[in-house]
């Protein structure tokens, strides 16, 4: 048996019906607020940021509904429904957002239409790229650097919402339960200076050497976390060292190092660890 856990590469056949409701009810609130933000905020980088909290807003609902509540333990699988997801927002952010432009121009409101007819709201895109509905600097936006802005949208929010979606596909889930492992995050310990060798210790089951080790730290320094993962009478650990440094505007930051993902441990170890928070 290994010592970490590997995902099994299942997946519940209701997650798709969650992803049709994330797609049909989440998908368009989160793309009629984001296309009102962008029409009304005329900032250009403040756009940007706007773009990646859209592809975040995504990423969390596929990752709480679908892939969560869907059961689904396949990374390959998580990613696809994040990319339909995201597909899907952008879809009917185009859709509230040339709205936006036509009642803006004095015409009647075509939502409908456009959300049902995409070739006509593909030739109406056509019409607003030659023209432009913005400037930057002075100049009018339109044409290829228009189209290489809504690219880089269009993969800004994919890339966000994928991110923060399939993580939890890697999440430890118990096979016989059918259920995901309950996560536990313990309090800052101290800095593991040497993760190389606590990792070997800690894969051998040399605990009772690795145990004076872990001793509370404040997460103002340097200093590690220690993740535990339950479920029934089975157990793993995730570990994470984080370095501080001060950053250009002298401020601490820290460097991630997850050095131990879901190691396999047994119950006397659990509870010596829970012990320590």
């Amino acid at each position: 048996m290994s010592n970490y856990y590997k995902p099994s590469g299942k997946f519940s056949p209701i997650s798709f019906v969650y992803l049709l409701l994330v797609c049909a009810i989440a998908m368009p609130i989160l793309a009629t607020i984001y296309a009102y933000l962008i029409w009304y905020i005329p900032f250009v980088y403040i756009n940007f940021l706007i773009t990646a909290g859209l592809g975040f807003a995504i990423g969390i609902a596929v990752w709480q509904i679908v892939i969560k509540l869907g059961k689904v333990r396949n990374y390959g699988l998580a990613i696809l429904l994040a990319l339909i997801a995201a597909l899907a927002a952008y879809y009917f952010q185009w859709v509230v957002w040339t709205n936006l432009v036509l009642t803006s121009s004095g015409e009647e409101s075509q939502l409908l239409r456009l959300l049902s007819d995409p070739s006509y709201l593909s030739q109406l895109i056509g019409f607003i790229n030659e023209s432009g509905t913005w400037s930057f600097k002075g100049a009018v936006v339109s044409g290829t650097f228009l189209t290489i802005i809504w690219i880089i949208e269009l993969l800004i929010i994919i890339g966000v919402a994928i991110f923060i979606a399939i993580p939890h596909s890697k999440h430890p889930f118990n096979e016989t339960l059918d259920e995901w492992f309950e996560e536990v995050e313990l309090p800052a310990f101290s800095y593991i200076e040497n993760a190389s060798s606590f990792k070997q210790q800690a894969e051998q089951g040399n605990w009772e050497q690795l145990e004076p080790m872990i001793q509370r730290s404040s997460k103002e320094q340097s200093h590690s976390v220690f993740t535990l993962f339950a479920s029934g009478n089975e157990y793993y650990l995730s570990v994470t060292n984080e370095k501080a440094k001060v950053n250009n505007k002298d401020k601490v930051e820290f460097d991630s190092d997850d050095f131990i993902v879901h190691l396999r441990i047994d119950k006397t170890v659990y509870d010596m660890l829970k012990s320590k928070a």
